[in-house]
């Protein structure tokens, strides 16, 4: 394994020119000429702009990244910010892949996606997995990605989005920019180790998914999805669907145990809930219910599960639910606190607010909700 240098850095001002030129420059300080850049923005700035300053600075770098709903850094996250993480080293080899028209046929843009990467003749690292966070079939994508590579790869990453307007987002490599689009990049040349959860915890007796399309949820247990739902709740008020769906999804068991969360949006005029995720007809799940800081434990569970494995870590990249920040408010400072500490207080780290978020609680790489992936790179640990 090679010794690597990195560099990451942010910067919040408001004009994109110099947003982006100051965060790349002060990150390719530390790293000198990278070979993979990470761009990560939100949707307040002029994404072209930000793009080609980017990518004047870091020069012949790889590039991989997407428009969120937040950057994160150190321990404080910016709705309105530039992040850039820079990797250079001599032993670092990397790929990345941009589909377009993820929506028109999700499965198929993954099998394209993997089938790319594997003709670099890369035949193992971690793939870092960014699709536009607002597309259908998100799950078939990584299904695609999976069906392609397959195991003898690690798979992170999370989906792009913006400030909740559900508007319009954007994913980047170095060839450019697009909108319903799969970018990803295959890292290999160093160690890297991911965890992820969430922190939720099924509540009550088991429900049935009984007619579902994609995102929208028409029945659960054969009755309207609005009515099957508020009776699990003590019968909610519909102008306070928001609020409950927030702090209750639902939660799809595997056969480990662990529960893959799936986000209520919105509430229809026919009873039917869309989802941020698609759910599967005929799924069996939970209502699921979290204490604030049993998430907040979680999150430092992930970042140990992460770096317990790296030798001496050099960067964290982390992939964190918008929902997450939303829902602990100023509490979420207390998740980005506690995984500092377990990673490492002198380590750089730099993440982003995501619409769902793909990693593997054991072998196959999933989209989820509600959760927080973790990838940390650095020395391997002597046996």
């Amino acid at each position: 394994m090679g010794f690597i240098k990195v560099g990451a850095a942010y910067s919040t001002l408001d004009d994109s020119h110099q947003a982006g030129r100051n965060a790349a420059e002060e990150a390719v300080k530390s790293s000198g000429e990278p070979v993979l850049t990470f761009l990560f923005t939100t949707d307040s700035y002029n994404q072209k702009i930000v793009f080609e300053v980017v990518k004047e600075v870091v020069g012949k770098s790889k590039i991989v990244g997407f428009c969120g709903g937040g950057i994160i850094a150190s321990e404080a996250v910016f709705r309105h910010g530039v992040g850039v993480c820079t990797l250079s080293g001599d032993g670092l080899r990397v790929v990345t892949s941009l589909q377009k028209e993820l929506s028109k046929d999700p499965l198929d843009v993954g099998r394209r996606a993997g089938e790319e990467l594997l003709a670099s003749g890369i035949d193992k690292g971690t793939v870092f997995v960014l699709p536009d966070g607002f597309g259908t079939d998100l799950s078939e994508v990584i299904r695609g990605l999976y069906d392609s590579m397959g195991p003898d790869f690690r798979y992170v990453g999370g989906g792009a989005g913006d400030n909740l307007k559900f508007f319009k987002t954007y994913q980047f490599t170095e060839v450019g920019i697009e909108s319903d689009a799969l970018a990803v990049a295959l890292l290999d040349g160093f160690i890297i180790q991911t965890g992820i959860g969430h922190g939720w915890e099924p509540e009550g007796e088991p429900l049935v998914i009984t007619d579902a399309k994609g995102k929208r949820v028409f029945e659960i247990d054969g009755r309207p999805a609005f009515d099957a739902y508020s009776e699990r709740l003590g019968e909610i008020p519909k102008d306070k669907f928001a609020e409950y769906g927030m702090r209750y999804p639902l939660g799809f068991p595997d056969i480990s145990g662990n529960y893959l969360i799936r986000d209520p949006l919105a509430l229809n005029s026919d009873k039917s809930i869309d989802f941020v995720t698609e759910v599967p007809r005929n799924a069996v799940g939970y209502i699921m219910r979290c204490d604030v800081a049993d998430l907040i434990e979680t999150a430092g569970f992930v970042a140990k599960m992460a770096v317990k494995k790296v030798e001496e870590p050099q960067f964290a990249l982390i992939f964190d639910c918008i929902s997450r920040c939303v829902l602990m408010g100023k509490e979420f400072e207390k998740e980005l606190k506690i995984i500092r500490e377990s990673i490492g207080m002198g380590v750089p780290m730099l993440g982003v607010l995501t619409f769902g978020e793909v990693g593997s609680f054991d072998d196959v790489p999933l989209f989820h909700n509600k959760t927080i992936a973790i990838a940390v790179g650095g020395g391997k640990k002597e046996e």
